[in-house]
């Protein structure tokens, strides 16, 4: 199995180190053997997945948006090859594509902070304006709306998923204009967002794996993204012979988004139970969480 990394490569406590979690789950199961590649230029990431491709690797896969033109490019110049996206879609022969339906579990991160806020203003901080974080900020506004329509939403792109710096400046900006709540969606630059809630002694929540050991009672909680689910989904039907080009779609039915955990000193029972009865409805579809 080939992978190519997102922004923020390994290391980002985030979307990429789910991914790597799923080869990892995939190479206990099926003693695959894998290789990743740090995303780069257009180029080199061509280059890249040119010599998976080449090697006759069983499947390569392409995590992250900024990565689609690139499996499209190389998917067309080796139809014989399977190839796979996550978070974007790709219309081809060969092409497996797996995306979510942030928006439902964001919408549960939006009500929770509706819940948390003090000061009825809060804040979601996106690393680029690309079609999962425009479904985030609009899950969460919607849920943040439905849990209390007196709250203020506040959305930002930081124009970056790699570089923590930005994400600390741009927190600190909102933290300090009365922001008492900020959902992450920024990759490796929400570590900055993280490291600002804690200076300042205000809440962050995120979309990754458990962060709260990096700012004790100042990180809430996460709802992650399984990107490991995606890659293990993908490699299952690789490895059984039912590989199956076209698109996938992942929500909290599916567990391809997760809830928590969550600082039980700050989320309690109450609000978990709120949050609970939430996310049954939207899987029964009793609430319709729009994507735009």
């Amino acid at each position: 199995m080939g992978l190519l990394l997102g922004s923020g490569g390994l290391g980002d406590r985030s979307f990429n180190d789910s991914a790597y979690a799923g080869l990892l789950e995939a190479q206990k199961k099926y003693n695959i053997r894998f290789e990743t590649i740090d995303t780069g230029t257009k180029d080199a990431n061509i280059d890249a997945l040119r010599l998976f491709a080449r090697n006759h690797y069983d499947l390569i896969i392409a995590v992250a948006f900024e990565n689609l033109e690139s499996l499209k490019t190389v998917a067309s110049e080796f139809p014989g090859i399977h190839f796979a996206g996550i978070d974007f879609e790709l219309a081809a022969d060969n092409v497996a594509s797996v995306v979510y339906r942030e928006q439902e579990a964001d919408f549960l991160m939006g009500a929770l902070a509706a819940m948390l806020t003090k000061t009825k203003k809060v804040d979601v901080i996106g690393g680029t304006d690309i079609p999962a974080i425009r479904r985030i900020m609009t899950g969460f506004s919607q849920g943040v709306a439905y849990q209390d329509p007196g709250v203020t939403v506040l959305t930002d792109f930081a124009g970056t998923f790699a570089d923590p710096a930005v994400g600390l400046a741009l927190a600190l900006k909102r933290y300090g204009e009365g922001v008492d709540v900020i959902h992450n969606a920024a990759s490796k630059t929400g570590l900055g967002i993280i490291q600002a809630a804690q200076q300042v002694n205000k809440y962050v929540t995120g979309t990754s794996g458990d962060q709260r050991y990096l700012a004790p009672g100042n990180m809430v909680g996460n709802r992650p993204k399984r990107v490991d689910t995606a890659v293990m989904l993908l490699i299952d039907g690789v490895y059984h012979d039912s590989f199956k080009p076209g698109v996938s779609s992942l929500g909290l039915k599916e567990n391809g988004l997760a809830l928590g955990p969550f600082d039980p000193n700050i989320v309690t029972p109450q609000i978990s139970a709120r949050l609970d009865d939430l996310k049954q409805k939207i899987i029964a579809g009793q609430i319709v969480v729009k994507a735009e």
